[in-house]
């Protein structure tokens, strides 16, 4: 998958089939248009492309000061899962204020400027272009803009009577409820990032933590302990993961950190990856350090029992 700006979609010579959104998570929902959009192009005879956002668009529209967005994955994770469907290319645009105002309509003619799409296919629930106009309900009532043939789908895709959005699953993650959310996605939600220094309290009591750096729009999940995988340079092991500010030890800063089963080399500074497989408990505060040490023998075990 080649990834272009608006910039430089002219390299695109050949007619393409397109669709447009946002993407967070690529979950169960994209999935399904991806799998759309590679068979169109496939039966137009035309490549198949993603045009979708470097930065959210609720970083720009949003009024809440400096709260950032959660996001369900940075902008590299999202292009890479998008290029594991076969995509030809990815437009990434640059979310402005001035790109917000565009109807659908003129959002459209700026890209026929530079690229020839022969199809538009769009997901149930998605929509482009300043929304203070009936132009997108044209596009979808007459099935044609200009060269371009306009496709939605019929309905959403559901999991428990619940539409998957990328709104419900920051929802699920939210209140800890990873198996909704996993279901949702396709995939176990995950946190990728370098080891970083921590405070060691959890090499002290004899289950060392691998601490992680998260992206300030990555969504950290509900507060508590769960049953993970973690990745290291391609190879799986069970572990325990902790998210909260640390209680018996009065601490602040809410930490992402690891404990990583029957594992026990440096990996300060390396990239790893955690997998979100279930909920084990809430985060609490304990009396004494023998009380968290006899918890954390629990949530191992727990959580071996989850993994296996």
């Amino acid at each position: 998958m080649k990834i272009l700006s608006l910039e430089n979609i002219g390299e695109i010579t050949k007619p393409c089939v397109i669709t447009i959104g946002m993407y967070d998570g690529v979950h169960i929902g994209h999935r399904q248009m991806l799998k759309e959009l590679t068979v169109s192009a496939k039966q137009n005879d035309a490549c198949s492309c993603v045009v979708t956002f470097s930065n959210h668009p609720r970083q720009v529209l949003d009024k809440k000061g400096d709260d950032p967005v959660q996001l369900l994955q940075t902008t590299e994770e999202r292009f890479e899962e998008i290029a594991r469907f076969g995509v030809d290319y990815l437009v990434a645009v640059t979310f402005t204020a001035e790109f917000a105002s565009l109807s659908p309509k003129r959002f459209l003619d700026v890209l026929l400027q530079k690229m020839k799409i022969k199809v538009l296919l769009l997901g149930y629930d998605n929509r482009f272009g300043n929304p203070n106009n009936n132009e997108y309900e044209e596009l979808l009532q007459s099935g044609y803009y200009r060269t371009i043939k306009v496709q939605k789908d019929a309905s959403g895709i559901y999991f428990q009577g619940i539409e998957v959005s990328s709104t419900q699953i920051r929802k699920a993650l939210a209140c800890g409820d990873v198996k909704t959310a996993n279901n949702m996605l396709g995939y176990p939600y995950r946190m990728t990032s370098k080891v970083i220094k921590g405070l060691q309290n959890g090499r002290k009591m004899g289950f060392p933590t691998a601490n992680i750096d998260i992206s300030r729009n990555k969504l950290i999940p509900f507060s508590g302990v769960y049953a993970t995988k973690t990745v290291i340079d391609g190879k799986t092991y069970k572990s325990v993961t902790n998210i909260g500010n640390n209680p018996t030890f009065n601490a602040s800063k809410k930490t992402v950190e690891t404990y990583i089963i029957g594992f026990n080399e440096d990996i300060y500074d390396r990239i790893i990856t955690i997998e979100f497989v279930d909920f084990i408990r809430r985060e609490r505060k304990f009396s004494d350090i023998d009380g968290l040490i006899s918890q954390m023998q629990k949530d191992v075990a727990d959580a071996n029992e989850i993994l296996s």
